[in-house]
Order: structure tokens, then C-alpha cells, then sequence
């Protein structure tokens, strides 16, 4: 018997017309972008119609929509009497994690994500204006210490490590320049590429501090519940054990490093599970979990296709 784990995507992970494929399948798909069309008071199946990549990736509407399409994705995946075990979310995913772990519902998961990247695109806007152009780039063939390493080596002013992807593979966040700056200098250290990212707010540093402090507030009139099954938190890349603790990580996780190569050794030698489902958008996770040195297979669940090769797969093991 397979045990699975849900990985969820985020910003980045965006396409345009994502996730209507499923939509056109599911009527309890149909309800969930109704739903979140309500809460969030945008038109998102509209949206996802008509918006191209500019439009998308616009923080305060990536997020709801990649939120929208990895709840989809898992909506289906149970309609197929496909349920995994435990939950971990990338980033911004780690809120789809929630609602896989029946921490939040959906209805306040979308209010507490379209609150989450309004105030991040405000932060990042204000940042910017405080320090200049932002950016973030990808260093590959560095591990996390190595590059927290070089950017103290070279006193890099508002540059940061922002997420933990893999033995071998880091993100920089923080001003466009030191990135600049500091690149000659971690290829000399050992990366084989820097390269520059989509996503261009200083997310999973210090300079989401104030963004932190407001939704710390905003969040305290939702009721987190305690996971039903194991849920792990980037922030830590531990397993988290109760609802007033996701709450906590939930408001720090904007300021602090995504851990996922913590998440993804603990799913393979902790929960012991079997493949992964990157419930969401893309392929960014399975690529992340195929350079990480496991043999952990992470299956795309993106596409009404994507689920139907693993519910083939499930039925070819009965």
C-alpha cells in the first residue's frame, strides 16, 4: 500500500488557466471557486481565464490563485479516494497544508491568504521604496550554511537566505544589488549558477517584519483546530502538534526561512512515506525531491491528467 504525502506549491508555481481543467470535471471544484470567489471578492475563475503571466504574478493575486488551484487539486485527489497521510506546504503552499490538515477551513483559509498577500505586496512595495530594487535568486550547488557563509564573509547588507530547497539548491532574498554583489563570490565558494527568480518580494527575511506584525493581529479571530494528521511547517521543518502553535509559525513563517530540506528528509525517515503528490500547479516540488539525493518519488497532481496517471497507478498495485 502506497503512503502519501501531499506537497503543495507556491508563489512561482502560477500558470495561467490553471486548475480548470478540474474545475470543468468537479462540481465540488465549481463550489470551492465559488466560494473563494465570495470571500475574496475577485472573479477567479475569470481570472484564471483571461490573466497572463504579468497579471499573475502579482503577489496579492498569485497567492489566492495558486491557493485556489491547490485546493482544487486536492479536492479531486479525494474524489478519487486518493488521501495522503500527511501534509507539508512550500512557502505560501503551507496554507493548502492547512486546510489538508483540517487546521483551517476553506473559507478562512482564503480569507487569511488574500489578507496574507495583500499585506506581503504592501511590504514588499515599502521595502523597496526604503532600500531600493528587490530581488531573489536561486544559488545551485551551495547548501544553506555555505551560502549564510558567504553573505556574512561579505558583509552583505539586507540579503538574506530565504528558503532551504535541497542539499545543493538555495534561495537568496533582500536587495537587488548585494545579489549582484555577492554572486562572483559564492561561485567561488561553489555554485554552479545564480539565478535569478520570478518572484521578486523580499519573502522569508527580516524585511517581511512589519507585513508580520499585522497579520499576526489579523490572524487572531480565526480558530486554528489541532492537525488530524501530520503537518509540517517550513518554518521549523518539523511536525507541528497543535492548532495555537500552526497560528504562531503560520505569522512567522513571513520573515523566516522556508526549511524544506528539513521537511523532506523528516516525510522520508520520520512518516516513512512512500511518493509524494505535488497537489498544485507545476512541477517545482518534484524537481526539488529529484535533486535531493532521495529516491522518493514526487508525483505531479496539478492537471485532471496528473490524477488520473495516479489513480492508474493505484489500481495497477490492487
Amino acid at each position: 500500500m502506497v503512503k502519501y504525502a501531499a506537497c503543495y506549491p507556491g508563489q512561482g508555481a502560477q500558470k495561467p488557466r490553471m486548475a480548470l481543467d478540474l474545475y470543468d470535471q468537479s462540481q465540488a471544484v465549481q463550489h470551492l471557486f465559488s466560494l473563494a470567489s465570495d470571500i475574496t471578492g475577485r472573479n477567479l475563475h475569470q481570472l484564471l481565464e483571461t490573466a497572463d503571466d504579468e497579471v499573475l504574478k502579482q503577489t496579492e493575486i498569485t497567492q489566492i490563485a495558486v491557493t485556489l488551484a491547490n485546493r482544487s487539486a486536492a479536492v479531486v485527489l479525494h474524489e478519487e479516494g486518493i488521501n495522503p497521510e500527511c501534509h507539508a506546504g512550500f512557502s505560501l503552499g503551507e496554507l493548502s497544508a492547512y486546510a489538508g490538515a483540517q487546521v483551517l477551513s476553506d473559507e478562512d483559509l482564503f480569507a487569511i491568504v488574500a489578507k496574507r498577500g495583500a499585506l506581503m505586496a504592501k511590504a514588499s512595495e515599502e521595502s523597496a521604496t526604503r532600500h531600493g530594487t528587490l530581488g531573489m535568486a536561486a544559488i545551485i550547488g551551495l547548501g544553506f550554511n555555505a551560502v549564510e557563509r558567504v553573505l556574512a564573509e561579505r558583509e552583505a547588507k539586507q540579503l538574506y537566505c530565504a528558503n532551504d530547497n535541497g542539499p545543493l539548491q538555495v534561495v537568496i532574498s533582500g536587495l537587488a544589488a548585494e545579489i549582484e554583489r555577492c554572486t562572483e563570490a559564492l561561485k567561488t565558494a561553489g555554485a554552479r549558477r545564480v539565478i535569478p527568480l520570478r518572484v521578486s518580494g523580499p519573502f522569508h527575511t527580516p524585511l517581511m517584519q512589519e507585513a508580520q506584525d499585522e497579520f499576526s493581529e489579523f490572524l487572531s479571530q480565526f480558530s486554528f483546530h489541532d492537525p488530524h494528521v501530520p503537518l509540517y511547517a517550513t518554518v521549523t521543518g518539523s511536525r507541528v502538534a497543535t492548532g495555537e502553535e500552526v497560528r504562531d509559525l503560520c505569522v512567522r513563517q513571513l520573515s523566516s526561512p522556508v526549511r524544506w530540506t528539513t521537511i523532506m528528509q523528516h516525510l522520508v525517515d520520520t512518516e516513512q512515506v512512500t511518493a509524494t503528490i505535488e497537489a498544485g500547479p507545476g512541477s517545482v516540488l518534484s524537481g526539488l525531491w529529484k535533486s535531493s539525493g532521495y529516491t522518493m518519488t514526487c508525483l505531479p497532481a496539478g492537471t485532471a491528467d496528473d490524477i488520473r496517471s495516479i489513480v492508474r497507478e493505484e489500481l495497477s498495485h490492487e
